[in-house]
């Protein structure tokens, strides 16, 4: 199957307010900048697809050109549904019959993960990865590449599962180990560092010695 990979990844200086609790600004900025550097080592592996970085920052554009993945300025800035939409419309007007898209806070995915999700039951017109909750989608391949209208945020597990069901595509989920870690909240991070897959943003966790920063922000359990 040809395929079209997409990767948002919001500007990281507007990136992981909810993690103020236990880092400053300019450590969540580069926080979400290494995340992103260790998504795109990934997609960069899988070079028998097509690859796109949509955002509207410059720096990620560029780091995306560094890894060989071609950038797609964020034209209307209107968040991750929006971002992806504009990846998977480029993908068809290309001519790629299916579309994959991951976030660029998911750090802990590996090339054979990617692949295997890339690849799983190709007949399905609506695959999604869920978080660790099963409420959010933190990854999703459509084939055709506008086979449902895209709702990331808040219940897109089921958003995106209901939208499948109105237009009539057959619809799976998939764990996959990787894709179920996004970082965005301080339980994440205790999740992320316990799953102990070694990346930059694990470097960079324990450098700033962030566990015993969310430790110490929890209150003891009576």
């Amino acid at each position: 199957m040809t395929l079209a990979i997409v990767v948002p990844v919001k500007s990281p200086k507007r990136a992981k307010h909810r993690l103020e609790a236990v880092m400053t600004e300019g450590e969540r900025t580069r926080l979400a900048t290494i995340m992103a550097r260790d998504v795109f080592s990934v997609v960069a592996q899988l070079t028998d697809s097509a690859r796109f970085v949509v955002s509207d920052d410059p720096d990620v554009l560029e780091e995306a050109r560094r890894f060989g993945l071609e950038p797609v300025e964020d034209r209307v800035s209107q968040g991750q549904s929006a971002a992806v939409g504009q990846g998977f419309s480029l993908a068809w007007e290309r001519g790629y019959p299916a579309a994959l898209t991951i976030p660029g806070d998911v750090p802990a995915i590996t090339i054979d993960e990617l692949r295997h999700f890339s690849e799983y039951r190709r007949e399905i017109e609506v695959l999604l990865a869920p978080d660790r909750g099963r409420i959010g989608t933190n990854g999703l391949r459509l084939t055709p590449p506008h086979a449902i209208s895209l709702a990331f945020g808040e219940d897109s597990f089921n958003l995106h599962r209901a939208a499948a069901g109105r237009a009539n595509r057959s619809f799976a989920a998939i764990e996959i180990e990787g894709l179920r870690y996004d970082l965005d909240t301080p339980d994440d991070v205790v999740a992320f560092i316990r799953l102990g897959r070694e990346t930059g943003t694990m470097q960079l966790l324990r450098e700033l010695n962030v566990l015993d920063r969310v430790l110490a922000t929890t209150p003891p359990r009576a």
